[in-house]
């Protein structure tokens, strides 16, 4: 099925972990998704994307039209708490319901198949899931596992691959920063090994997803500022990536827009029209991730949260100064007309402008700050290095990161 937008002023400006990158071949085969030089490429995603204020109140009639009687719905705490059972009950429609909620964030293995196994014993004919990224990453691996046997660690390290595809799935984020609700891409925590690694299956995009930004709207500050730099960091990696095609690169044109211009105002003013354009930004952006993946930033990111703590967004984020400088011999031709929509004049102006857009969210700019010491940063650089990259613009050496790491410092 090709993807259908539902979007209203969608107007086109002209990390995955190593694990991940594994599946990409995969995705381009089944779904015609070309990574091709020149002007040569397809565009194609299997997820019915419905975008609006409001649009939470259609997902009764989504499930109808999916034929779903019974329902396994996989909700965040913060947002059962607000709705209640009663409510969320209504929102389903008359359908038989069984609820689960123990995600924690950065959801692992056992809460994985401890949640597929429930599924599986409840009977239910689909998946909902409400949430942020880690509720949806969950949920994707729950679908799988219901029409596909064995443990997610066994699809995680490529023991098994998927025979079919999982459970319909309809995705509905409550946050505007991962994208998950239209990728393939799932991470999940392995504390035995320290380690997130992700699948990246055509058998794992959801069949819907619902984004609705007055679901945002709740988010604490916090969540809002790493979310939101979560999608501006992958709309970066999007239009630098050496994989971007004429078609993704933009829509990171566009997503890198909204949420520059607007993503302060949205998560320190509540600004209405701001929370539209960073959650319209969000999904863009992920669109675009679903075709292409991440480049250095994101498996960098993976040992700042395993190891110092540090929210997901916050920990792809605090790299993208540094990045900017060191990719900036690459990619001064074609920011050019992205930095003129932006106001800036130089890749450095754009580098400066945000590192203090982080600084006024909140948002740690120097890995000191973490705790970091120098003598951590080989390990982080080894931890952090994935197939994804290779797809940095400028050539990349596990020397040359610990020098970039090194001047964040």
């Amino acid at each position: 099925m090709i993807t259908s937008f539902y979007i209203r002023s969608f107007e086109l400006s002209g990390g995955v972990s190593a694990d991940t990158q594994f599946h990409f071949q995969m995705c381009i085969e089944k779904f015609g998704v070309a990574m091709t030089t020149g002007s040569n490429w397809d565009f194609r995603l299997p997820t019915e994307i419905h975008f609006g204020w409001e649009r939470l109140s259609t997902l009764s009639a989504v499930l109808t039209n999916l034929g779903g009687r019974h329902v396994f719905a996989m909700i965040g705490r913060s947002f059962l708490n607000r709705v209640g059972e009663t409510g969320l009950k209504d929102l389903l429609g008359p359908v038989e319901l069984t609820v689960f909620t123990d995600i924690e964030e950065n959801p692992s293995i056992n809460t994985v198949d401890t949640a597929a196994a429930r599924c599986r014993e409840a009977g239910a004919d689909v998946i909902v899931a409400i949430g942020g990224g880690s509720v949806l990453d969950a949920a994707k691996c729950v679908a799988l596992l219901q029409k596909n046997d064995g443990s997610i660690r066994d699809y995680l390290y490529q023991v098994r691959k998927p025979e079919r595809r999982g459970l319909p799935l309809v995705a509905v984020p409550t946050t505007a920063g991962t994208g998950s609700e239209v990728t393939p891409f799932a991470v999940i925590t392995d504390p035995e090994k320290n380690a997130k690694p992700a699948i990246s299956y055509p058998e794992t995009f959801p069949d819907h997803a619902i984004v609705d930004p007055a679901l945002t709207i709740s988010m604490p500050t916090p969540v809002a500022v790493s979310t939101g730099l979560d999608a501006m960091t992958q709309a970066l990696e999007g239009f630098w990536s050496t994989r971007a095609t004429e078609m993704t690169r933009a829509m990171a044109f566009r997503a890198i827009t909204l949420i520059y211009r607007n993503l302060e105002a949205a998560c320190l003013g509540k600004d209405r029209d701001a929370i539209e354009k960073v959650t319209l930004g969000s999904v863009i952006g992920g669109t675009q991730m679903a075709m292409i993946g991440n480049t250095a930033l994101h498996p960098l990111s993976y040992p700042l949260t395993l190891d110092y703590n540090l929210r997901h967004g916050l920990a792809c984020a605090i790299y993208v100064p540094a990045f900017l400088r060191y990719n900036q011999p690459a990619i001064d031709a074609r920011f050019s007309d992205l930095l003129t929509v932006l106001g800036l004049r130089t890749i450095e102006e754009f580098a400066a402008g945000f590192e203090a857009l982080m600084q006024r969210l909140d948002a740690p700019t120097r890995l000191s700050a973490l705790g970091v010491e120098r003598a951590a940063i080989p390990q982080i650089v080894k931890n952090g290095v994935g197939r994804s990259t290779a797809f940095n613009p400028r050539p990349l050496t596990e020397e040359t990161m610990i020098e970039i790491l090194e001047t964040m410092l």
